[in-house]
């Protein structure tokens, strides 16, 4: 008989950590564990799509070496998964609500996270087009589709909507399902502990780099209600710093002046062919990045809105200066 921690820590995956038997590298330095069951997921034409969608967008017409994609990211968010579960087993309170079975749905969900995503969906979600729905709908569609659907069934026991209920926060009533939600998304994540990391790396600056991780997740722990995900005190400055991370990142990558520029037409772009009924949207929602462009750029040719879809997509560089800053 498995006690609760030792059922956690022997899902294949977590094993994985140490064994060493099959991974696979990303950057900088870090093995991914892969057990057949993942693999399969990779494999899934859902899945692979998200290797030809960047994980920030515009953000590379400023920083070039930004280009890292959202399969690389969500491959990032499993492996923290992994070791968020191996410190919580050890966690008397975690390991008696969770079982091994909740465990695995985690670790589905944080390699799933981001299967909704299409090129630049937040900037446009940003504007509320009609008829355009969110990108966490839009999940709930890749995950319900016959070949991911069956592989959640068959590999990990797990319906479709168990994964969808989770990334989308609906029946949190739960105190368990509050408690893996919050690893999920919350002020400390896994998501946000990624991308961070992974963004400021690839942007060549060292802001989400300062991140000391391994004090975070060492420092782990559940809060007084029983219902989300909490720090001991010596966790206190390095989730300080992730704070602070967080709003340099914002200040100096994401809207940093040029991108805010360029997302302003990317969204008068979309916006302009959206109002005229130019653009094939479920094409786009399935869409990889370069697809996406390709789409835009033939729908806009001949239109007003040629000049914003060939400054952002075209053979040269065409982005908005500003012409006066205001702070408040």
């Amino acid at each position: 008989m498995h006690t609760p921690v030792t059922a956690m820590l022997t899902i294949p995956e977590i094993v994985g950590l140490d064994s060493q038997m099959g991974f696979v590298r990303v950057p900088p330095e870090l093995d991914v564990p892969l057990t057949p069951r993942v693999r399969r997921i990779m494999d899934t034409q859902a899945f692979r799509r998200l290797s030809r969608i960047t994980q920030v967008g515009l953000v590379s017409l400023v920083y070039p070496a930004a280009r890292h994609t959202r399969f690389e990211h969500s491959l990032g968010v499993y492996r923290l998964a992994l070791l968020f579960l191996k410190r919580l087993a050890h966690v008397p309170r975690f390991s008696e609500m969770i079982s091994r079975r909740q465990a695995e749905l985690l670790i589905v969900a944080a390699l799933l996270h981001d299967i909704g995503h299409w090129p630049f969906c937040h900037l446009i979600e940003d504007i509320r087009p009609e008829n355009v729905p969110d990108h966490e709908t839009l999940a709930a569609g890749f995950i319900h589709d016959e070949e991911l659907a069956r592989l959640l069934r068959s590999d990990w026991h797990i319906e479709p909507g168990d994964v969808t209920g989770l990334l989308d926060k609906t029946a949190l009533g739960d105190p368990a399902r509050s408690l893996l939600s919050s690893i999920l998304s919350g002020p400390i994540d896994i998501d946000k502990m990624d991308y961070l990391f992974r963004d400021s790396l690839h942007a060549g600056v060292p802001y989400g780099r300062n991140l000391d991780q391994s004090r975070l997740i060492g420092s782990l722990c559940v809060n007084e209600s029983g219902n989300g995900l909490a720090i001991t005190e010596k966790g206190k400055t390095a989730a300080e710093l992730m704070v602070f991370a967080r709003y340099i990142m914002f200040s100096e990558i994401y809207w940093h002046h040029a991108v805010r520029a360029a997302t302003s037409m990317l969204q008068r772009l979309f916006r302009q062919l959206h109002c005229a009924g130019s653009l094939d949207l479920p094409t786009l929602f399935g869409s990889t990045e370069e697809e996406f462009a390709t789409h835009v750029r033939r729908r806009a040719r001949g239109t007003p809105a040629e000049v914003l879809s060939e400054g952002l997509f075209g053979s040269r560089r065409l982005i908005y200066k500003r012409v006066a800053q205001f702070g408040i």
